[in-house]
């Protein structure tokens, strides 16, 4: 079986939409006809069906293995990301909203959408380096698929800064915000070292936000605008005295919770570190210590022009290995510049 071609393969299965060159050309539809249309995609689903169904009677269980194993799970992965899983007429339908870590890619199982803000999207993978400051080399760098979190980058960059012979300690870790949860920042905190990082900043519409309560670290309680006290413990969501939220003269400004309910205030596991940064902002000095990170914005530009945008390899071990060496090429021209300057 080995040596049947695409097309005896469709002819011994009957899936004959399975090997045209376009599936939506092989149907032959009005696409106009909303009947035709719903038809298409329980055609298309039972041809796979009898593709499997045809697989399995051949190859029996060698179907689990390589080669076959692979490209029937992607085949299995994508109809239940992308089908209804309860049709209520029992009929194949494409499903309603985006199925979580959905696959965008049938070649690049990697692969996933991304977001750069609520309007902007994009398709593929984040890169992640660390930089020494004061040398601006590049010391580490990850790669994850574009919808994980930013710390989930964190231990493969601690364990390229581990690797290093000299192995020092962090004692000033500057970070974007996405890695502000990561465990790397809280045993640097934890330690004594220092965490510089734009705090997270809470809205709440024209409505007094977080900053406008005064938090107090040492005696863990939190002090509303008119002066009402709470106990905290970080991790918890504070709720105020609701009596004396209903007869407060600031109500209005403050919460729109229903009667009976008071103001609530959601505090941070990592609320004295958030404190911190919050107070670092809002002082000049400190917000010229944050703009220090400034530098790695200017090394992600150098590696993004020497390395481009897209995704040169499939698979995200391929993609490290490609940001590795365009970071070395990088650090050459940064010890050449430094060579130059001190020429000078």
């Amino acid at each position: 079986m080995a040596d049947l071609t695409p097309e005896q393969v469709a002819e011994h299965a009957n899936t004959p939409l399975l090997v045209g060159p376009s599936v939506k050309a092989s149907l032959d539809l009005e696409w106009s006809d909303a009947a035709q249309k719903a038809s298409a995609l329980g055609k298309l689903v039972e041809q796979l069906d009898r593709l499997e169904r045809w697989i399995a009677s051949v190859f029996g269980d060698d179907a689990g293995e390589p080669p076959l194993a692979e490209p029937l799970a992607t085949l299995r992965q994508l109809r239940e990301q992308d089908l209804d899983p309860n049709p209520p007429d029992n009929q194949p339908r494409i499903r309603k909203g985006t199925a979580e870590n959905r696959r965008v890619s049938v070649q690049d199982k990697d692969m996933r959408h991304g977001r750069k803000s609520k309007s902007k999207r994009f398709n593929g993978y984040k890169g992640h380096v660390a930089c020494d400051l004061d040398t601006e080399l590049i010391l580490a760098g990850a790669v994850t698929p574009a919808n994980r979190p930013e710390l989930e980058a964190v231990p493969s960059l601690q364990a390229d800064i581990e690797r290093r012979p000299e192995r020092n300690v962090i004692g000033q870790l500057s970070i974007d915000r996405g890695y502000i949860n990561s465990s790397l920042a809280s045993e640097v905190f934890a330690r004594g070292g220092e965490v510089l990082c734009k705090p997270w900043v809470s809205r709440n519409g024209k409505m007094f936000r977080k900053r406008d309560f005064t938090i107090n670290m040492r005696s863990r309680t939190i002090t509303c605008p008119a002066g009402q006290v709470e106990s905290f413990v970080p991790g918890d969501v504070v709720e105020f005295n609701p009596d004396a939220c209903a007869q407060c003269p600031l109500r209005a400004k403050c919460t729109s919770a229903a009667e009976g309910s008071g103001r609530t205030v959601a505090i941070a596991h990592d609320e004295q570190l958030q404190h911190r940064l919050r107070k670092l902002t809002a002082s000049p000095s400190g917000r010229e210590r944050l703009r220090e990170r400034v530098k790695v914005e200017h090394v992600l530009a150098h590696l993004s022009r020497k390395q481009g945008r897209p995704a040169r390899y499939l698979g995200v071990r391929k993609n490290v290995f490609d940001l590795r060496r365009h970071a070395a090429v990088v650090n050459l021209e940064a010890i050449n510049r430094r060579g130059f300057a001190i020429a000078a």
